[in-house]
């Protein structure tokens, strides 16, 4: 168990590729604009279903 110390713990660490702040910016955009797309399609097909609803007179 040569990786449960604490020398074991800092070369983890010190293998971790942290993302640049670009990258990160980049990343959330990339989540932010999908989120807004999910939605706005879930909310259209509400209005779209319930206008069909509407339509049929339920």
């Amino acid at each position: 168990m040569k990786w449960f110390s604490i020398a074991g713990i800092r070369s983890e660490i010190s293998r971790i590729r942290w993302p640049k702040v670009k990258d990160l910016m980049e990343d959330s955009a990339k989540v932010l604009f999908f989120t807004v797309a999910f939605a706005l399609f879930f909310v259209l097909c509400e209005v779209v279903a319930s206008g069909f609803l509407k339509f049929i007179g339920i």
